[in-house]
């Protein structure tokens, strides 16, 4: 079969040996596309809709039109029937305008979750303590929705899960200090701050996890008061401290649990000290007194102050907690 259309060919007047690879059709130049435009397919320029609606218009036959702008006449004759419902109509008003040939809005698939649905997930979580901590799972429900919907649109509105501002408990005597701190500094200048060093410390406990609760909120939640949980102080196994200034670092330290055998000691050591300083501050306070008590119009009355070695009277003392930070360690 073949070899006679070779020779049916070679009748023709071609060669008897034709070309094993003929050169491909050249592909027709791509169509230009809006922005934001998806091409699903055959489609058209506004420049060439607008050219087959005028030569339409003129009465050109369908095949003229396809040769010179390339549209099929099934697509010629779907161009006419959508302009003709958009108001167009050659023999009252020729001119092509826009909305003749431009694409028809595609609305695509209903929402199936509305702004109202949004909200009311968003007060969910907004409303209390409870809702903060809520996952996504429990939001879902609440909502009728699925679980991933409730995470799109939490992260829509800036909701990200992260870990609780913790806060101090603090008593009535406190906050009263440090309003009055706030009060006695708040016209301090820079150079005044620049004078002051910063200190803090943090409890680490052993054998406690933290950070496992998780709550919803954006980065202007911060301080919001269903966000906040308070940490109050105690249970510690060891205690950080360091601090810094305007332009310097200070150094840091682990404070641990004092033993018994440290305990003993520290005291051995405030022992021998205070026996050293004993007689010194017995003098002091014996010729301070004697002087409070000389008066030389009048004796005073009462029975004579006797010397007690006391932390009034400059004895060294340990009176913090057991294990705590004192001014001896």
């Amino acid at each position: 079969m073949a070899s006679s259309a070779i020779r049916a060919y070679a009748r023709a007047g071609g060669s008897p040996n034709p070309p094993q690879n003929p050169s491909p059709r050249t592909p027709p130049a791509p169509r230009p596309l809006p922005q934001d435009a998806i091409d699903h397919g055959n489609r058209f320029s506004i420049a060439q809709r607008a050219q087959c609606l005028t030569l339409l218009a003129e009465g050109f036959s369908g095949l003229d039109i396809q040769k010179k702008t390339g549209i099929k006449p099934s697509a010629q004759t779907y161009m006419k029937k959508k302009a003709f419902n958009r108001g167009f109509r050659p023999d009252q008003d020729p001119r092509i305008l826009d909305h003749y040939v431009v694409d028809g809005v595609r609305p695509g698939r209903p929402k199936v979750i509305t702004l109202e649905t949004e909200q009311r997930l968003l007060e969910s979580v907004r409303v209390d303590r409870s809702g903060r901590e809520k996952s996504s799972e429990v939001l879902a429900y609440e909502c009728g929705i699925s679980y991933s919907s409730a995470l799109r649109i939490l992260h829509k509105y800036g909701l990200n899960s992260v870990k609780p501002t913790r806060k101090p408990g603090l008593n009535p005597k406190q906050r009263k200090a440090r309003l009055e701190f706030c009060l006695r500094h708040q016209h301090w200048t820079l150079e005044d701050w620049m004078r002051v060093i910063w200190s803090d410390e943090t409890s680490v406990i052993l054998g406690q996890r933290r950070g496992t609760i998780r709550l919803w909120r954006d980065s202007g939640e911060a301080y919001n008061r269903t966000v906040i949980r308070n940490r109050w102080k105690g249970f510690s196994e060891f205690m950080f401290w360091g601090c810094f200034s305007w332009d310097k670092k200070g150094p840091c330290h682990i404070w641990t649990k004092e033993t018994a055998q440290e305990k003993k000691q520290a005291q051995e050591e405030l022992d021998k000290l205070n026996e050293n300083h004993k007689d010194q501050l017995q003098a002091a306070w014996e010729l301070s007194t004697g002087m409070r008590r000389l008066d030389l119009r009048r004796r005073k009355s009462g029975p004579k102050p006797q010397w007690r070695f006391t932390k009034a009277n400059g004895k060294l003392v340990r009176d913090s907690q057991a294990g705590g930070i004192d001014w001896y360690r």
